[in-house]
């Protein structure tokens, strides 16, 4: 029987557009199937980004991160055990070591502008204001760091034949001058003595002091926060680690002729101790380089320190504080100096010593803030004040 009989040819169309028409229907499920996987399991992965990737989240722990950051620098500070003074603070005599804190940076001057000058201070303007009665031991000069530019001219010997015009004229001058350079160089570093100090003795006490800070090279080396150890001079164990730079000046340049003066005094009176910025910090080493070096001075030893910054870890500062109790840091809460180094530099802690006395004198800028004549009216006026807790007109709470 033909088979156009049994299959009618439209019904035959029929089944093959059918057959058709399903397949690329499941082809097109399929691809929209799989296209609907592939978005349901982006979606899945975008919800499981945002669970771990949530900006809220993110803001709050970088809030907290904030607080905890804050906690440690606090806690830095806060961790070292300081040995309470055993003798109360002296404002009668803090009124008149920031005077001399003014008379020795006068005697710093006048040694730079007076070659013949032999660091008397009875020739100083302050001498005057409260010093008439001491009399001067020594004066401490150690060497200085200068930088100089060298003067130079046109060897004639360079200049012998002449030039056939003023082109070859000047290039033969800067052919000089660059071999000149090239040999001499333009700067040269010298080393001159300036002074840093004096030591006196008194009715009362007998005085060591140490003068600021006063060219730019003394500021790097405050501002340069890389850390020693500190190496007792006695026996060499190491006793915390300290601020390289005035360690390593201190050290090197003042330590020796600091011990032979006082070695020589010959007086059972206090011995103090003090600076302002720089002189601060010098005053602070001195302290307990005698301490240990010339152990029958350590127990009348007294330091007063203004506008010092951060000198060691908590490992000094304790040491520090065993050997010298009675040491005061006077600082104002509007200088940033006491505030530097910071707390915390990558794995080195800083950690100021001495019972803290403040003051709030802001006058606009980093200098004013900073000098020894705002910190003597301050004091003049008694101004200065216990500040174990800090000073907080808004009370930070850490949580």
């Amino acid at each position: 029987m033909p088979i156009d009989r049994i299959y009618p040819v439209s019904k035959m169309r029929f089944n093959r557009r059918f057959l058709l028409w399903s397949g690329l229907g499941a082809t097109i499920a399929g691809v929209f199937g799989r296209e609907q996987l592939k978005q349901n399991a982006l979606k899945a992965e975008q919800a499981k980004l945002q669970q771990l990737y949530d900006p809220t989240q993110l803001v709050q722990t970088a809030f907290q991160s904030d607080v905890t950051s804050i906690k440690d620098l606090v806690a830095v500070q806060q961790s070292a055990k300081l040995q309470l003074p055993t003798i109360p603070y002296n404002r009668e005599w803090s009124k008149l070591l920031i005077v001399g804190s003014k008379l020795s940076t006068q005697q710093y001057l006048k040694g730079q502008y007076q070659p013949d000058y032999d660091g008397s201070i009875s020739a100083l303007p302050l001498y005057t204001k409260g010093f008439t009665a001491f009399q001067q031991i020594t004066s401490f000069k150690a060497a200085e760091r200068v930088e100089e530019s060298i003067p130079f001219e046109v060897p004639l010997a360079e200049l012998t034949s002449t030039p056939d015009n003023l082109n070859e004229l000047g290039d033969r001058v800067n052919h000089t001058k660059d071999a000149i350079r090239n040999q001499v160089k333009e700067v040269v570093k010298q080393q001159i003595s300036v002074y840093y100090g004096f030591l006196l003795t008194g009715p009362a006490f007998n005085l060591l002091l140490f003068r600021g800070t006063q060219r730019q090279l003394e500021w790097l080396e405050n501002l340069l926060a890389i850390q020693d150890n500190y190496v007792n001079p006695i026996n060499g164990t190491v006793m915390g680690k300290v601020h390289s730079g005035i360690y390593n000046f201190y050290s090197k340049k003042l330590a020796q002729s600091v011990r032979e003066a006082v070695k020589a005094l010959n007086s059972p009176k206090p011995l103090v101790i003090s600076g302002h910025s720089l002189g601060a910090a010098l005053a602070t080493f001195a302290a307990i380089d005698l301490a240990l070096v010339l152990p029958e001075f350590q127990p009348r030893l007294q330091v007063y320190t203004y506008a010092g910054p951060r000198l060691g870890n908590k490992a000094f500062v304790e040491a520090h504080s065993q050997l010298i109790p009675n040491h005061y840091r006077i600082a104002n809460l509007a200088d940033m100096i006491p505030m530097l180094p910071l707390s915390k530099l990558l794995t080195d802690d800083f950690v100021h010593v001495g019972e803290p006395w403040s003051f709030l004198s802001q006058q606009g800028d980093i200098m004013p803030n900073h000098l020894v004549e705002t910190y003597r009216q301050a004091i003049e006026q008694g101004a200065e004040t216990r500040s174990d807790k800090g000073f907080n007109n808004v009370r930070l709470r850490l949580s």
